[in-house]
């Protein structure tokens, strides 16, 4: 197809499945050309194919190419963490990037109640001791709790917070949250959702569940400080990024009793390796895995070739985290 604009999709091997790269180049929109590129392949190939590219669709890896992104109309990331991308590089030069529309809002909602229901029943331990031929019984009933009636605090508000909300709602759970900007009255409504300010949520939440994306601001905003801040009672759940949370000052909480437990799916360093928190019975850990299911594959890919088409035609995309790229170099 001579006039066939081109989409490059630069990936990790061990992150997309042979599965997922089929369906993608069986799904293309008529018009367009599809080439995959694993990312891990010599630099000079790669960047001889982001340099011919009309768009781009990045899952798993990061992007040192912006240099070479001359024809490129938009950056289109399969995922909804953006914090390892050059935001400002790509703004000066005038290429939008789009996140994932939440295509993996649910799968992550869903991982996130899964953890606070896994921390509450200590299922880790149970399965753990039953498959080891230890029966334990009623032992730990006095440490088992609800998720009905309990405050679940949602720090970031955002599509997957709301669908946190959401589910927790279903468990008869109260959720609240915090975020720099409030939902409109409609959705607060009805999702049952309030919100505070950031001190109320830390004293009064039973759950505090991080679903903020990772900034400067965001950086290290669960410490040793906030740990104090929360009931003794508390578990905290993390499966936005690690760096939000200072992992020793986790460590040290659930060790001095300030919080009752925690549900990781993300850490500092990945793959996590030799941790303290790996021999904790308080804690449920997951290989950051939240978002991953073959469910939000197909989700991810109808976003994706859906804004690809929306600036093929001359609309603007959704779902973008640079809106002043249009004033930028090469842009009206």
């Amino acid at each position: 197809m001579e006039n066939a604009e081109t989409i490059v999709f630069l990936y990790s091997a061990s992150h997309v499945p042979d599965l997922v790269r089929d369906a993608a180049m069986k799904q293309v929109p008529s018009g367009f050309r599809l080439e995959l590129c694993e990312s891990a392949t010599d630099a000079g190939t790669r960047r001889d194919r982001v340099a011919e590219a009309d768009y781009l669709m990045l899952y798993g890896v990061g992007f040192d190419d912006v240099d070479v992104a001359d024809r490129v109309r938009l950056l289109q990331i399969l995922s909804a963490g953006y914090d390892r991308l050059d935001v400002p590089a790509l703004t000066a030069k005038g290429i939008p990037l789009a996140t994932n529309g939440g295509a993996n809002a649910p799968t992550v909602a869903e991982h996130t109640l899964m953890l606070m229901l896994a921390v509450y029943r200590k299922l880790p331990l149970h399965h753990g001791e039953l498959v080891g031929g230890n029966w334990l019984g009623h032992r730990e009933a006095l440490r088992m709790f609800e998720l009905r009636g309990k405050r679940v605090g949602i720090v970031g508000f955002g599509k997957i917070g709301r669908e946190v909300a959401r589910m927790a709602r279903g468990f008869l759970a109260e959720p609240v949250y915090v975020d720099v900007m409030a939902a409109d009255p409609d959705v607060e409504r009805e999702l049952g959702a309030r919100r505070v300010e950031l001190d109320e949520l830390l004293a009064t939440s039973d759950i505090v569940t991080l679903h903020t994306p990772l900034t400067e601001g965001s950086r290290g905003l669960i410490n040793a400080a906030t740990f104090r801040a929360m009931k003794s009672s508390s578990v905290l759940i993390n499966t936005s990024r690690g760096e939000i949370v200072v992992e020793d000052d986790l460590v040290e909480a659930l060790r001095s009793g300030e919080i009752a437990g925690a549900g990781l799916d993300v850490f500092q360093t990945e793959p996590l390796g030799a941790s303290p928190l790996a021999a904790m019975d308080t804690v449920v850990m997951t290989p950051h895995t939240a978002g991953t299911t073959i469910d939000t594959w197909w989700r991810r890919l109808d976003f994706a070739f859906g804004n690809i088409r929306r600036v093929s035609t001359g609309e603007a995309p959704g779902f973008v985290v640079n809106p002043d790229y249009a004033s930028s170099s090469g842009q009206s």
